[in-house]
């Protein structure tokens, strides 16, 4: 994916102007992680947007010694905490690359700056915003009304390609189930009808 694969997904988003467009992507500027390597760590400060262009990364809390996995963050979207963006507030989560890692960065005063002269920006950020609320609305909803067997199926369609990627004890995580119980599940869903 290249600056042309953002233009083409944030224009998916919201229309951008090509003068809009020319204004946001002279902001942007490439980074990597290395697998295992920390976008953001708990405490940290952050002044960066983020669009994922190859890569994963997951979003995790600390608790009493142990890790609990938010979210993951595939191709195409943006691992930013949102929060401590926004507040100019210490990072309460960690944003860590389970994958090698290819990024494009910006700073978000820069681009908010833009508004005023491209409303079309500012149109594309509310959209991607509330986007991402009912997405974190409707998870945070699944995780306590469903039962585990099908928060895995969801997470089988909304990240197919993870489970062969990362070690089941983060897909457990996620689920906020043991990685016994996450084995039991998967058996059963393999056994046939």
């Amino acid at each position: 994916m290249k600056a042309k694969d953002i233009h083409k997904t944030l224009n998916g988003i919201y229309p951008l102007t090509d003068e809009a467009w020319l204004a946001f992507s002279a902001l942007l500027e490439p980074a990597g992680l290395e697998k295992s390597e920390y976008l953001v760590r708990e405490g940290g400060r952050v002044h960066h947007a983020y669009f994922l262009e190859e890569g994963l990364i997951r979003v995790f809390y600390n608790k009493d010694g142990n890790e609990y996995n938010k979210t993951f963050f595939i191709p195409g979207m943006f691992p930013t905490p949102i929060t401590a963006l926004l507040s100019d507030a210490p990072c309460q989560l960690n944003f860590q690359a389970l994958l090698p890692c290819r990024l494009f960065r910006f700073p978000y005063r820069a681009f908010r700056e833009l508004f005023p002269e491209h409303r079309c920006l500012e149109s594309m950020m509310l959209r991607l915003m509330e986007y991402e609320w009912m997405k974190k609305e409707l998870h945070d909803i699944r995780m306590v009304t469903n039962d585990a067997t099908s928060n895995y199926m969801i997470f089988r369609e909304e990240y197919p390609e993870l489970e062969n990627l990362i070690p089941q004890y983060h897909i457990a995580s996620y689920l906020g189930v043991t990685p016994i119980q996450l084995s039991r599940i998967r058996a059963r869903l393999a056994q046939p009808n």
